[in-house]
């Protein structure tokens, strides 16, 4: 039998335990208590106030293997076995993974050998976190028993107990009863006995306030065995064997009170019916079309993954992961494989490979002692030959309050001229993107003195993904050459540590596109004295004119532009002339996440005589069941059947349509026009009876 006492910090719930465990043991049992609090005192008054060594201490200490049992097991008072938990220093490390990491290493030591048939764990305080909760979970107890009294806040721990018992049931009941340890409040005994009443869990003892536990405590001695004969060690005597009995009767279910209820009740002492709290229901989500499939996002979350994936994309910059070792090679995992999936969609794409990622390894000790430092021996060693070093802690940091800013802070200043940037990945306050926050912290290294070069423009994109695809270099390549610019190195295209300080040099910038990732991106860049063009990179033909213009007056070539606007209106209307016969009133659906970024479809198709309609999907974040995008989906394949349309595009990336050409990965230019207007004849050639005699055309 194992039993779990809960209840309010400094309820008594160590007093309780211990008088327990005494009781048990002279009733015949082999009991071992197990302490789970960093204060390490549950087991005190069993040991004559020794201080026994915690199994946090000995996890610290002593390597795996030469562990054995002996060196943390105490035996107390009638024979009670005792360990303690313990617990990292205030204010380092995390309590509650020390408990983990506790019955984790009990486990490997083998504890069930030691061949108890009663265990007591008393547990620190309230439940606020899973690991607070663990000895409650039912691979590690049968029965849990709450401390309380009739004070506000000690209901409320033990309504919240009740709470959190209901996620361990499992179809059985865990809470075995109610402990009254009474503070001499007026009315007492009646509110208790209507918190039991209204969330169906017995007041299974009641003691009193008593001198005798200060005086067993002074002397480190349990009351029932100090004052064996008193009414507090019969009550305890009692106490044990309804425990028994509720253990082998079945535990309750109980009903908690929600947090209104709990107000009224200790208004007015009175609770009408039983307790209301229910956990949140699950969302129910509509299940998937089955003709319908969807893809990854680009981004994995706004935290440390896509922050990694961010500083991977500079090239020659070490990129610390501050967290486990499993953290970093999952980390390491989700940029080779993006990278990959990129270079296998478009083969031509410069893609770095995301060698430059490194790990500090934390390990479970780690995160009881603090991983702090496993960070500095790392920094110190990778300092020696890189003058700049970006640190991204991860979630198991944040939670143990490892003080990374304080260790990278003296890590530089014993390394006069080394920069060490640091991003807390692991914030989760509304609004925050960890892979912007690598962004602000490069741009620091922008040197501002630097004079910008005439004949560069360089390309500002968040995202390699999306300006990397298909012939967007090529084809911005190709409209700078008439103007006699060139491109320059961008910002996080797979860039190195010299581009990113001498981003000045590289002329006036211009976005990828104007995704709000992107927007920020710029503003970031302007407080850093880049200067930017208003138009992003353009889609379509009338963009692509305008732009030249744009970007010529910005550059001193206004006398160019001219002949390049020309040549760019004669290549598209010839496109259109030659493809305008087989196009002329053809019906074409386009899906689109956004039709004002895919205009630039219509414009081109439009242009060929085409009948364009646009169908706005809707994203994830206004539907996010997805039961619109699957209607619309259905929508438009039987559009198609039913003659609505000749041809469905996909420019959403996500979803796979019956019939239907995908969006282009190259939107740059009026270039990209005219290979749309291609594609589409082909696709259009392909549907007809003809067949593959049709490609001969």
């Amino acid at each position: 039998m194992r039993v779990a006492i809960y209840g309010k910090g400094g309820i008594g719930k160590s007093t309780m335990a211990s008088n327990i465990s005494y009781s048990m043991s002279a009733k015949g049992h082999k009991v071992l208590q197990i302490g789970c609090d960093p204060k390490a005192d549950s087991t005190r008054s069993l040991l004559k106030g020794k201080v026994q060594t915690t199994v946090t201490e000995y996890m610290r200490d002593t390597p795996p293997s030469k562990r054995k049992l002996d060196d943390i097991v105490n035996i107390g008072s009638n024979g009670v076995l005792c360990i303690e938990a313990g617990g990292p220093k205030p204010g380092v490390g995390c309590a509650g993974k020390g408990i983990v990491g506790m019955f984790q290493t009990l486990e490997r030591m083998d504890y069930s050998s030691l061949g108890t048939d009663v265990i007591i764990y008393d547990v620190l305080g309230d439940v606020v976190c899973g690991g607070f909760a663990v000895p409650m979970r039912s691979e590690h107890s049968d029965a849990v028993v709450i401390v309380t009294s009739g004070e506000y806040m000690s209901l409320f721990a033990a309504n919240n107990i009740m709470k959190g018992s209901k996620s361990f049931e499992n179809g059985k009941g865990r809470i075995a009863g109610l402990i009254l340890n009474r503070r001499g409040l007026d009315n007492e005994d009646a509110l208790v006995d209507e918190f039991s009443r209204a969330t169906g869990v017995p007041v299974i003892c009641c003691i009193g306030r008593s001198e005798h536990f200060r005086e067993a405590e002074s002397k480190g001695i349990t009351v029932c065995e100090l004052y064996h004969d008193s009414e507090e060690a019969q009550a305890f005597s009692e106490l044990a064997d309804s425990i028994v009995d509720n253990y082998e009767n079945g535990c309750i279910s109980p009903t908690p009170l929600t947090d209104i209820q709990m107000d009224i009740l200790y208004s007015t002492g009175r609770c009408e019916g039983r307790g209301q709290f229910m956990d949140e229901p699950e969302k129910k989500h509509s299940a998937p079309s089955q003709n319908v499939s969807f893809s990854a996002p680009r981004r994995i979350g706004k935290g440390p993954v896509s922050a990694v994936q961010e500083a991977g994309k500079v090239m020659d910059i070490p990129v610390v992961v501050h967290g486990t070792k499993s953290c970093g090679y999952t980390m390491l995992c989700e940029v080779s494989n993006d990278r990959l999936d990129h270079l296998m969609e478009d083969p031509k794409a410069f893609v770095a490979s995301g060698e430059n990622i490194r790990c500090t390894g934390m390990t479970s000790d780690s995160a009881v002692f603090g991983g702090v430092g496993a960070l500095r021996s790392l920094l110190d060693d990778l300092v020696e030959e890189n003058k700049v070093i970006l640190v991204i802690s991860t979630c198991l940091p944040g939670m143990i309050g490892d003080d990374c800013v304080s260790v990278i802070s003296d890590v530089m200043s014993k390394n006069p001229g080394s920069k060490i940037l640091f991003v807390d990945a692991n914030r989760v306050d509304s609004g925050f993107d960890a892979h912007i926050e690598v962004i602000r912290e490069l741009s620091k290294l922008v040197d501002e003195s630097v004079e910008p070069l005439e004949h560069y423009v360089n390309v500002i994109d968040d995202s390699f993904v999306e300006f990397n695809k298909g012939n967007n270099r090529r084809y911005l390549d190709d409209i700078l050459s008439r103007l006699d610019l060139v491109e320059g190195p961008g910002f996080l295209n797979d860039s190195s540590i010299s581009d990113i300080i001498n981003l000045r040099r590289y002329g006036i910038a211009v976005l990828g596109d104007s995704r709000r990732d992107n927007l920020i991106v710029r503003r970031i860049l302007e407080s850093r004295g880049v200067e930017f063009m208003e138009a992003p990179l353009p889609r379509g033909y009338q963009e692509t004119i305008d732009w030249i213009m744009e970007i010529s007056e910005r550059t001193g070539r206004e006398s160019m532009a001219d002949p390049v606007i020309v040549s760019v209106r004669k290549e598209f209307q010839d496109a259109v002339s030659k493809y305008s016969p087989l196009l002329d009133k053809r019906k074409i659906a386009i899906a689109s996440w956004s039709p004002k970024e895919d205009s630039w479809i219509s414009e081109a198709l439009s242009a060929c005589g085409c009948h364009v309609s646009f169908h706005t999907i809707i994203g994830k974040n206004e539907c996010p069941d997805n039961t619109m995008v699957y209607n619309s989906v259905k929508e438009m394949v039987n559009g198609m059947k039913n003659g609505c349309y000749d041809l469905i595009m996909d420019c959403m990336g996500s979803v796979d349509f019956d019939g239907s050409i995908s969006g282009p990965r190259t939107y740059l230019a009026h270039l990209a026009s005219i290979d749309l207007m291609r594609s589409v004849c082909g696709m259009i050639r392909s549907n007809r009876n003809e067949g593959w005699k049709s490609w001969g055309e």
